[in-house]
This record gives structure tokens, sequence and C-alpha cells, in this order.
């Protein structure tokens, strides 16, 4: 039940309207007031009405329109509305006035210092637009970042702006004292024990450079840099005291070292809607500094059981036990190398398995925020209880879908190459930027064995505000899997599938792919191609509630062995379509989500029963195959089509990209 007010009581504030707003928007000037509306949820605490926060709020909403140059504005009145019984609506009547614009932007001193004058660009106040605070402010901030990064380490700039109300313009004038040309000095450490300082020091210097001229970004850049060495709590960058002197101006890396071994352990819970469940239990143990130079070694070993609720509905036990090491620097200082190993025992809906997994990697770091990571991969599965494929011109050769497989037994050898670029403000809930990454793999025979292949999947993600609380965020993804030299499919394990939480939420994880039926359950199988993508607008509710509503489109290729086979996936007609909407509530992990998605119809005639009117998954792969009864009598054949149902709920931790 909503909260009421007592006998004696302020009422409960219900409502906040300000009227009157034009040029600025409402919802942004009631968010920076004390004066907040009740939420609707029975569960929360009641907001009740702060007569003298009110008041305060008047200035407030005043002291707003200054910032952004309305010095007429006013709050003209305030009421407060009974809103029902011990409640209350606030009113506020705006009236805005004339925006003060700038006439005049002078800058002086800056021929003193070239290369900033070259760097620092267009301001962000100009002449003819409304004089903010922020863009007056945010102009000597430039000014500034352009002389710090070109040398000039304690220049000074002033600023003043002569506002003149009647005439509602603003003449601005920026005055720049670069003083002394700085570089970079000496390289100081301090906090170290066990970790040598010069290891830090060669960590830091990746981006500081002694005797280069001194860039204040620098500095964060080689914070960054000591502290993905993992063993340090806290990392700060600093200069020091200029020597006018000489030149330069010392640098003072300050860290604190954490731990170097630690031991953790604990439950966890696996959820994939209508496909899978799990739980499990982990431990794990990491060493920071094993053998010393920084080397890492990490084991972890997670078991469990898991049902696969979706049919071929099929339990048991799973784990997976782990091994990394990695060793910072190993080739030079922007290098690294490591080397993991993976043992696991799994089951999927197409297969039961065992596998062996070798990587060893060197990721190199060519910008804070540009990756290259070239591997070297082998991976070993044993298979068991293996869906079956089906060829009508040979009805008597049906066999398991193990094609390139020796036995039971799957390998793969391939060299990867994986770059991506991260430039989201956020990885865990961002607001605007690009990522993107492509991965290439060529597939190689080892001793005979495995198969030989190209596999590209490139894909790109980017994020726009539009406005505090909504943001447009869209992905796109396409895979190939290009069979070099080879007869046949390639091995199921290595195959592209879609569906699911991160992909296209109108199906189950792994259900948009090529199918076969088997023992009355249809089971994915995967193929040579893969597109998906998403359009998203997220929408922030409160800060811990958020909504999404989305659009999503993907496609899956037939398995085959020809070398063409994923261009299917390239043709837009082909592609399925799915809408939804979505809740998030915020967590310091990330955002729990929970979507619903729902199959977009395809086939509007009339007449046509409702379940019919949805697309049908890619292809099925054993269509025309004998179904036989319990007592082997066959009672029919497979079917040519399948659809899977037209609406998938999803329950997942994490943005869906």
């Amino acid at each position: 039940m909503a909260a009421r007010a007592k006998p004696g009581e302020e009422p409960v504030l219900y409502g906040l309207e300000i009227q009157g707003t034009h040029a600025l928007d409402a919802g942004d000037i009631a968010s920076k007031l004390a004066t907040q509306p009740s939420d609707r949820w029975a569960w929360q605490e009641a907001r009740r009405l702060d007569a003298d926060a009110l008041a305060v709020d008047r200035k407030r909403v005043e002291a707003y329109y200054r910032e952004r140059g309305f010095y007429d504005a006013k709050v003209v009145d305030v009421q407060v509305r009974p809103d029902g019984p011990g409640r209350a609506k606030v009113v506020m009547r705006v009236e805005e006035g004339e925006p003060i614009l700038v006439r005049s932007v002078e800058v002086t001193g800056l021929d003193a210092a070239p290369e900033a004058k070259a760097r620092v660009g267009a301001l962000p106040i100009r002449s003819g637009e409304r004089f903010t605070e922020r863009a007056y402010d945010g102009a000597r901030g430039a000014l500034l970042h352009a002389l710090r990064n070109t040398g000039w380490a304690d220049a000074a700039v002033t600023q003043r702006a002569q506002i003149l109300p009647a005439e509602h313009a603003a003449e601005v004038r920026y005055e720049v004292t670069p003083g002394t040309r700085y570089r970079f000095g000496p390289v100081f450490v301090a906090g170290t024990a066990a970790v040598p300082r010069d290891r830090v020091r060669e960590q830091a210097g990746i981006e500081i450079h002694p005797g280069d001229w001194f860039a204040d970004d620098q500095l964060a850049k080689a914070q960054a840099r000591v502290f993905d060495l993992g063993v340090f709590g806290a990392v700060r960058v600093t200069r020091g005291a200029p020597d006018a002197q000489r030149g330069v101006v010392p640098i003072v890396v300050a860290v604190r070292e954490v731990p170097f071994r630690t031991l953790r352990a604990g439950p966890g819970v696996g959820v994939q809607a209508n496909t899978r469940w799990d739980v499990n239990g982990t431990v794990g143990w990491t060493h920071r500094n094993f053998m010393g130079d920084l080397r890492k070694l990490q084991l972890e070993l997670r078991a469990g059981y898991a049902w696969l609720v979706a049919r071929p509905r099929k339990e048991g036990p799973i784990a997976l036990a782990t091994a990394e090491f990695s060793q910072p620097g190993a080739i030079s200082r922007r290098i690294d190398a490591t080397a993991r190993l993976e043992i696991e025992r799994g089951l999927e809906q197409a297969y039961d398995f065992w596998s062996e997994r070798l990587r060893v990697g060197f990721p190199f770091r060519l910008a804070r925020r540009l990756t290259l990571v070239p591997s070297w991969n082998l991976e070993v599965y044993q298979l068991e209880n293996a869906v079956s494929t089906f060829d009508p011109t040979q009805p008597a050769k049906q066999g398991p879908e193990l094609q390139n497989c020796q036995g039971s037994v799957c390998l793969l050898s391939y060299l990867e190459q994986r770059v991506g670029w991260d430039g989201r403000n956020d990885p865990l809930n961002p607001r605007r930027g690009v990522w993107v990454m492509l991965a290439v793999q060529e597939g190689f025979n080892v001793g005979g064995y495995g198969y030989r292949y190209l596999r590209f999947l490139p894909e790109a993600r980017g994020f726009v505000p539009l406005g505090q609380k909504l943001v447009l965020a869209a992905r796109a993804r396409v895979g190939a899997l290009v069979p070099v030299n080879q007869s046949g499919e390639p091995p199921i394990v290595a195959r592209f599938t879609a569906g699911g939480p991160q992909s296209m939420r109108g199906y189950y994880t792994g259900r948009l792919a090529p199918m076969v039926l088997r023992d009355g359950d249809w089971v994915p199988v995967g193929g040579n191609g893969l597109a998906d993508g998403s359009l998203e607008l997220r929408l922030d509710l409160t800060r811990t509630w958020g909504a999404a509503l989305f659009v999503d489109a993907g496609n899956v290729s037939r398995p085959s062995g020809v070398p063409t086979a994923y261009r299917d996936v390239l043709d837009p007609t082909r592609l399925q379509w799915a809408g939804g909407l979505g809740l998030r509530y915020r967590t310091p992990f990330g955002p729990v989500r929970f979507d619903v998605g729902v199959q977009l119809p395809t086939n509007l005639a009339a007449g046509v029963p409702f379940d019919q009117r949805f697309p049908a998954v890619p292809s099925v792969e054993n269509a025309g195959a004998p179904i036989y009864d319990k007592a082997g009598n066959v009672v029919g054949t497979v079917p040519a089509t399948h659809r899977e149902p037209w609406i998938a709920f999803h329950l997942s931790i994490g943005e869906a990209f």
C-alpha cells in the first residue's frame, strides 16, 4: 500500500513538476534537487515534504539556469498541491528569460607555446553561442591540457568573463603563461618490498621516457601499466617538483603490494533459461610471483552437476580443471607469454564430451586500448552419444555427426590471432564508445589428425548516449568457417550456433542453428556461417533499475565441406528477427538481466496456424530419415522443416553486449 502522512506530519511527496521550461530539460533540473517524489513501490521508504529543502531548491533552480547562461531566470511560483489523503505534489513555475550569448573570445600568450597552440584545436566556447560555465571552464581546461602535454608542466591559464546582463552578452578572455618547458626526468619507485624496483620502473618506462617532453597524460597511462602487473593493490604515478635548472620533471611511482598467494572457494549456480541449469563448487589458488620475476600461476577446479532441461533432456556430472601460467615481459616490455591447460567433462545438446585443451599465447599490448594476442591452440575432444546425420541419396549410410574426426575423437590444432580495440567508457555498463574485435584461426593437421580450415569472426559494438538516462547500443557479428582442401563437413566442435542471452534472443542458447531429429528430440548441430546483430535502447528507471527495448537478428548456414557455404548468412533476406523487452538490476559485479525475446512472424497470410507464422530453423540435416517406434517399425520420416518456440526468456548477469 502507498504510504500516507499521519496527523501532524508533513505530507508524503508523490509528485514534482517544473513548468515553463523551454530551453532546458525539466527532468534534468528536477534530478538536481533535494526535493524528490517518493518511489511508487510499496516496500520503499516514503519521502515527506521538507519545506526548508524546498526553499533551498528554489535557489538551486535559479543557480542551475545561471550556470547555463540564463541570468534572468526566476522561479516565480512554488505550489504544494494536495494529491490525495496525506499526499502532496510540488509544482514550480519558471520564467527562463533571454540567455547570455558569447560576444567575443580572446586568448593571449599562447603564441609563446606554438606546440600547444597547434594541439589545442577548437575551444568549447565560441562566439555567438550561449554562455555556459561548463564551456567557460572547459576552455581553460583544454588550454591547460594542451600546454601540459607538450612540455609546459607549470603552465597557468587565467580566465575572465565580463557579463553584460542588459545586453545579454559576455566577453571572455583567457591569458596564458606557459612558463618553462620541461622534459621527463628520472623515475623513482616507492613502496615495494618483494617486487624489484627496476621491474616497476621498466613497466612505467613503456609510457614515460626520460628525456622526452613532459606530457601529463602519460602519467595515467604509466599508472595503468604498473597496475596491470597484477601484484599491487594501489598504484599512484605523480610528478615531483620540477627542476628548473636542469629543465626536467622527476616522476614518482608509489605502490602498495598485495599478498602474492591467495586461496578462494565457493558455490555457484548456472542458469541458461530453458536450456541448461547447473550447480557447482569452485576452488582456486593463485601465486602472483611464482618463482620470482612476477610470474603468475593460477590453479582452479570447478565441479558440479548439470541438467539440460531442453529436449533432449539429459543430466550428469560436469567438471573443469584449469592451470594457467603467465610471464610478463617475456619477449619485450610489451609482449607477455601465457600458457593455459584445461581438462573438462561437459554436456552439450548434441553430444557429451571429455576434452583436453592447450593454449600458448603472446599477448602484445600495442596501446592502452589496443591488444593483439597471437596463440597456438590444441584441442582434443572425446565425444559420446553424438547425434547422427542422414543422406537421402544413400539411405543405408547413417552415421554419427563426427565427420573429419578419428572415430569418436575430434582434434583441432590451429593458430589464432585476436586483435581488439576497447574504446568503451565502462566495460560493465557502457554508455559511450566503440569495441571492435577480430579473431582469425588457421587450422592444420598434426600427425595426420585434425582439420584444415580458416575461421573468421569479426565483431563490432557501439554505444551512444541519448541524454542522461538513455543509451543506444548496437552490435554486429559475422562468422565464416572455410574448409581448406578438405572433404566432408567440419567437425561439430568447430561450428557456429546462435541464440541465447548474448546473441539472438528470440531463441534459447544455441537453438538458432541447423538441427537433426533424434529419438523425438530436436538437436542443434551448427554450421559454417554466422551472422547476428542487435539494436538496443537502454533506459535508466532509477539508480538501480533499468529497462531495455531491443531488436535482434541472426542466421546460421548449413554445415558443409564447400568453402563458400558460409556465404548463405550474408544474404539479408535470410535473417531471422526478434524483438523484446528487458529489465536490469544493477549490482557491483554487473547488472542482473531478464529479457523476453519474441520472434517476428514471416507468414501473415489468412488461415495459417499461429505457430506456423514464425520462421523455421535454418535447415534440418537428417530430413527424410526414417522414424522408428520402440518396436523398430518405421512410422514416418523426419520432416524438412522445424520451428522452435516463438518466445524465449533469458536470465543472466551482465549486459547482452
